[in-house]
């Protein structure tokens, strides 16, 4: 089993600040994520997830910076993922202009 915990950003609000070069990206199933990894590590640091393809799944155990308040955690039920995604606010979590709480994590 793959644990990520992730919290989604707007595109236009993720910034990559170095290793561009020793990054790759895979597809599969839809094509519509974009599975983004280390070549030499593996490590998943963010990716575009298929429920918000403008935005950016970023791994909270990756981030090193002082430019998170808080992350609230929150269970998705990928085992039946359209109808957890259907019943979910998801969409809104990559709005540039998204009003309310910062992003949530889903597990």
């Amino acid at each position: 089993m793959k644990r990520n915990d992730h919290f989604i950003v707007p595109a236009g609000r993720f910034e990559l600040l170095a290793g561009a070069d020793a990054l790759t990206t895979y597809t599969f199933n839809t094509g519509r994520a974009k599975h983004t990894f280390c070549k030499v590590c593996g490590v998943q640091a963010f990716y575009t997830p298929r429920s918000n393809p403008d935005g950016v799944a970023v791994t909270a155990a990756c981030i090193t910076s002082d430019t998170v308040e808080g992350i609230d955690l929150e269970h998705f039920d990928g085992r039946n993922w359209e109808a957890a995604y259907a019943a979910s606010d998801l969409p809104q979590r990559s709005a540039p202009a998204s009003p309310g709480p910062a992003p949530k994590t889903c597990t």
